[in-house]
């Protein structure tokens, strides 16, 4: 099986499943609980929440832990709005776990202003100079996009909203650059952060959010009062222990390089069969291409049938008739139909790809023959 579909998810890396195993059967405890084998349960997660902190650059006691970064997203959008008077600014390539928050906000009334997006993907610098006024409260701006793998220079953009109004509670979904982009979060200039764990190989149901130190926010989630009262609920540890073990793994394993040199030789492999690369061509670990003149999930089921497992775009909205990303950078609904989403991840070599690229080159060949 040849999985280039890390966009989605990725594989449970092996020190993520080793916690797992001992939090299971030896570290079970309620880190709520007061007797000692509890207490060491609790330190352990305020380890994992450093271990966090440490690769995105932040202090720890800025790690919200999350059931996922969808989570996180409303959290970003439901507090980060609350009671705040004014426009709400958002990109069009946002994740459909922020974009529907938007669309939520609107819904109560509130003024929502979608950014335009430039050819490549990335979001447009005159359009946020025309959208962001003394009024806007709040911006979202997606940092990879998990649709194009376009980068977002959040630092430029934040600096930019803030030379128009300093007042602005930004928030950026960093789901697909956490551990893989070199960044620190000090340097973005945003005021919250979302992560996911198991796209860089740990659990489902496991996210975080940082919220930078001194941004005073309702509670998301009331009860016992854990994650500082903002976010009550019994931890998951084994989620939490994993994530902080896979992004130690992730970050240390990733190799930039490769994973470039995997997107380079399969675009230059399909750009004889006259397909479009959407977004930048340098992006790095996602590749959006369409291949004019097919359907793309007639392609996705003959690759699956010779164990190739490729994406049509995000998992959230797969079955979604259009794509209002790639319809976003202005593509018509015949070139959507016919796109796909490759994404790499570190199961992948170039072996695996050399041999995924004859087959899809294969294939494409054979429904466009079929076709005519």
């Amino acid at each position: 099986m040849i999985f280039l579909d890390n966009a989605s998810t990725t594989k449970v890396c092996t020190p993520a499943l080793e916690i797992v195993r001992s939090v299971s059967e030896q570290l079970y405890y309620n880190p709520s609980a007061l007797y000692g084998e509890a207490l060491k349960v609790k330190n352990l997660l305020e380890v994992a929440r450093k271990d966090i902190a440490n690769i995105l650059g932040s202090d720890a006691n800025e790690i919200y832990f999350t059931s996922c970064a969808t989570e996180s997203n409303n959290w970003a959008f439901e507090k980060g709005i609350k009671n705040r008077k004014g426009n709400i600014v958002v990109s069009s390539s946002e994740h459909a776990s922020a974009y529907e928050c938007a669309i939520l906000q609107k819904s109560k009334g509130i003024d929502v202003r979608f950014l335009s997006l430039n050819k490549n993907g990335t979001v447009n610098e005159d359009d946020l100079y025309n959208k962001v006024d003394e009024n806007t409260c709040f911006a979202s701006i997606i940092h990879c996009s998990n649709e194009t793998g376009a980068v977002n220079d959040i630092a430029k953009l934040s600096k930019i909203i803030r030379g128009i109004n300093n007042k602005v509670i930004i928030h950026s979904d960093g789901v697909q650059a956490f551990a893989k982009l070199g960044f620190n979060i000090k340097s973005l200039g945003v005021d919250m952060y979302s992560m996911s764990a198991h796209k860089i190989g740990g659990l489902k149901g496991c996210g975080a959010l940082f919220i930078k130190k001194g941004l005073n926010l309702a509670p998301f989630i009331s009860g016992g009062g854990q994650e500082r009262g903002l976010r009550s609920g019994t931890e998951n540890v084994a989620g939490i222990l994993s994530f902080a073990e896979a992004a130690k793994y992730f970050k240390q394993n990733y190799d930039s390089g490769l994973i470039k040199q995997m997107r380079g030789y399969l675009i230059q492999e399909l750009k004889p069969l006259n397909v479009i690369i959407n977004g930048t061509a340098d992006a790095e670990s996602i590749l959006s291409v369409t291949v004019p003149g097919i359907k793309a999930e007639i392609l996705q089921h003959m690759l699956s049938d010779k164990g190739v497992l490729i994406g049509l775009g995000s998992a959230c909205s797969s079955k979604a008739k259009n794509n209002r990303v790639l319809s976003a950078i202005g593509l018509s609904p015949k070139e959507i139909e016919g796109s796909i989403r490759i994404s790499f991840g570190l199961e992948n070599n170039m072996e695996q790809i050399k041999i995924a690229a004859e087959l899809i080159k294969t294939d494409i060949t054979t429904l466009r023959g079929n076709i005519k």
